[in-house]
């Protein structure tokens, strides 16, 4: 509650840096409307002496003057960076003050009573006041404005003589339409003017803070998960409690990076990471594969995820010759004074999928043995000097058998079970 009467929920930023344009957008309507206004008293219309008459210009000029210098003062104060938040309750008293005193005037300069507040037209003033006023998106003064609008028009009905009734002689309906149930219906009129106002700008609010904290959240998790699962965990919580599902997983990785680092600045290094990572992005992106992670000088690089499809395996191996030709694309082009080799494994099995983590640090990941295997068919490239290896798992999936090589069967280095593992025939 404090939040919606106060309108400050200053955490939000979207709405502290929309403040001071919003402020300025009602200086331009003011001083528009002040042009608007005073049309009528430079035009033929104003020259009947009753227009002319001193108890109409007068009320007239001074809202059109207030309504001038406000806004150009507001300006004046945005300009110079020197407009405060505060200022808006400020102007709402000013605005407050200026319909009691030109409403005041109005009837006392023509010797009319309370009851005739509502002819006065300022009054009417004040339901574009409040209109206007929902551009701030703010409540609370909202709240202000339309309490203190009603206790203008109240010190004005009050300060003035009752209702005498000779003031009503020349018609019946006059009297009628000017007698108090009428005019407190007028009053509440106003009141629900800015009740609406402020219900349009409570709700309005309150989606805007929604979607920017789910802006924000989604602004989080791409921090730490791959582009493509942000939009499933912001949905649901099926990837926050997991899943498990086939997945066809591929390494890559920069042979004898450490002995390449040790000869290069801190600059040049840097580069030829962001060279090679660059190149695994294009071919993860053109096979519709999930950078998992980078990791150091290599690469985790997921297919068939958020949701697995027929073709999962043969994207991988794609994906794996892309990274082999770009490459030598990337050798060519650059004339690259250090000549990377890469070795890239492939595999295909069950794996375990979801966020792990807490609200400061969380992680898309996957785990099983499938991972694993994957890993070590990428380090296995070293023993049988080749490029690419792959799972028979996996090379059967993308139904690519005639195009690679029988290589080893024996189980990998920390593993028990064999695996077969295939090469691309040259």
């Amino acid at each position: 509650m404090a939040t919606f009467l106060s309108g400050e929920p200053e955490k939000h930023g979207i709405f502290l840096d929309a403040e001071i344009e919003a402020e300025r957008t009602l200086a331009f309507l003011r001083i528009l409307s002040a042009f608007i206004l005073s049309i009528p008293h430079f035009s033929a219309l104003s020259l009947s002496p009753a227009d002319r008459a001193f108890g109409v210009q007068l009320p007239s000029m001074l809202a059109l003057a207030t309504f001038f210098l406000t806004g150009t003062f507001a300006l004046f104060l945005i300009r110079y960076g020197q407009f405060r938040l505060w200022m808006r309750y400020v102007f709402a008293v000013v605005d407050a003050i200026m319909v009691a005193s030109v409403c005041y005037l109005s009837l006392k300069l023509n010797s009319l009573s309370g009851a005739w507040l509502f002819a006065a037209p300022v009054t009417w003033s004040m339901p574009l006041l409040l209109t206007v006023g929902a551009l701030r998106y703010r409540p609370g003064i909202q709240i202000w404005s339309t309490l203190l609008f009603v206790f203008a028009l109240a010190f004005v009905f009050i300060s003035l003589s009752p209702v005498s009734n000779n003031q009503f002689t020349s018609s019946p309906g006059v009297q009628r339409l000017f007698s108090m149930l009428p005019s407190v219906s007028r009053l509440c009129l106003i009141m629900l003017t800015g009740l609406a106002s402020i219900v349009v700008m409570y709700r309005a609010r309150s989606l805007l803070i929604r979607a920017e904290e789910q802006a924000y959240a989604t602004a989080a998790l791409a921090r730490f998960l791959p582009p493509e699962i942000v939009p499933l965990v912001a949905k649901g919580d099926e990837w926050i409690h997991g899943r498990r599902q086939v997945v066809t997983v591929l390494f890559v990785d920069i042979r004898n990076s450490t002995q390449i680092a040790e000869g290069l600045d801190p600059k040049a290094l840097s580069q030829l990471i962001s060279s090679f990572r660059g190149i695994v992005q294009r071919a993860a992106k053109e096979n519709g594969g999930v950078i998992d992670k980078f990791i150091g000088d290599g690469a985790m690089i997921l297919f068939g995820v958020p949701d697995a499809t027929t073709d999962d395996a043969r994207r991988g191996l794609n994906c794996a010759r892309d990274i082999l030709r770009l490459m030598a694309e990337w050798h060519i082009d650059s004339l690259a004074s250090h000549h990377l080799t890469v070795g890239l494994g492939v595999h295909r099995g069950m794996v375990y999928c979801g966020i792990v983590g807490d609200e400061h640090r969380r992680e898309f990941t996957v785990i099983g043995d499938a991972v694993n295997v994957a890993s070590r068919i990428e380090q296995a490239t070293k023993e049988f000097g080749v490029p690419l290896l792959a799972s028979r798992e996996a090379v059967i999936a993308a139904n690519e058998v005639p195009g690679w090589e029988f290589i080893s069967s024996e189980p990998l280095r920390g593993k028990l079970n064999s695996v077969s593992l295939m090469a691309p025939k040259v």
